[in-house]
């Protein structure tokens, strides 16, 4: 059976595979020193490979390593096959992990050392790139807490990339979001320091949240409902109104109070908004 690959996939920088085993030496292995069959480097390799592939079950990527393991063999370790074995004719399905083993391995594994090493890499082959990522939380309904309820998880995701960089659990319901950000943006910006802006919807629009990404020397860009209306009249004074010149002040005060008026009576939008056009054209003509 052929595992589909994704379309179109992005190339690789000269060495980036061998930077990528180089990070991931660094987690440590979660087995005991008895029984191993397969080297605990060579596993996390497949499965990272396998996940950047858009692959999305063990199994898959099981299938996929044994397909690609001419490849994979020239920068990873694979065990080596018995005589009994080569003369079966399964050499290569027996040097690939089952799906079963990548299980066990991961189930063991501790995310923040993966999260570290995944963070080493990215910042190798990105280098200087500016990235851009959005925060949101999902709740996870396959998965369950110690009580049985869905863990809800904050996401990190630089959508340039398509790349996942960070997720943590979120303790209680969708309004702890923000601060689970807020508690997390040192760890963030250590792990990607060329990540400069953070972009959110309407809930992660609270004064202690934006000002201490100002404090990381970051930049965020929010989304403003219509319940906060003092905020998003002071948004449109200062986006459509600030740099102009002091002569057009009358003027600028009645597309001020037709922006304000528009925003609280959505129903007369259009007329209002021919208006504020006509208004706009005649005084910076």
């Amino acid at each position: 059976m052929d595992v589909k690959m994704s379309p179109n996939p992005s190339p690789l920088i000269p060495g980036s595979l061998k930077i990528f085993v180089q990070c991931l030496k660094k987690v440590p292995d979660p087995r005991s020193t008895r029984g191993q069959s397969h080297r605990f480097l060579t596993i996390l390799a497949i499965v990272l490979l396998g996940l950047l592939a858009n692959l999305g079950t063990l199994a898959e990527i099981q299938r996929w390593a044994e397909q690609q393991h001419p490849k994979l063999k020239t920068f990873l370790r694979f065990r080596k096959m018995t005589k009994k074995e080569k003369k079966k004719g399964k050499g290569k399905e027996k040097a690939v992990p089952h799906a079963i083993t990548l299980a066990r391995v991961l189930k063991k594994l501790s995310l923040e050392y993966l999260q570290k090493a995944f963070a080493e890499f990215l910042n190798a082959i990105l280098q200087d790139t500016t990235l851009v990522a959005a925060v949101d939380g999902k709740t996870a309904n396959q998965m369950k807490d110690d009580d049985g309820d869905p863990i809800h998880m904050l996401n990190v995701f630089a959508q340039t990339y398509k790349l996942h960089l960070a997720s943590w659990s979120v303790k209680g319901d969708k309004t702890n979001e923000p601060g689970c950000l807020k508690k997390h943006l040192g760890e963030l910006f250590e792990m990607f320091p060329c990540l400069q802006l953070l972009t959110g919807d309407a809930i992660f629009a609270q004064r202690p949240l934006l000002e201490a990404i100002r404090e990381y020397e970051r930049d965020y860009l929010v989304q403003v409902k219509d319940n906060q209306g003092n905020l998003t009249i002071a948004a449109l004074n200062f986006h459509f109104f600030s740099k102009i010149p002091r002569r057009y002040d009358k003027t600028c005060r009645t597309m001020r109070n037709a922006f304000c008026f528009m925003w609280y009576k959505p129903a007369f939008n259009k007329s209002l908004a021919a208006t504020v056009s006509k208004i706009s054209d005649k005084t910076l003509a």
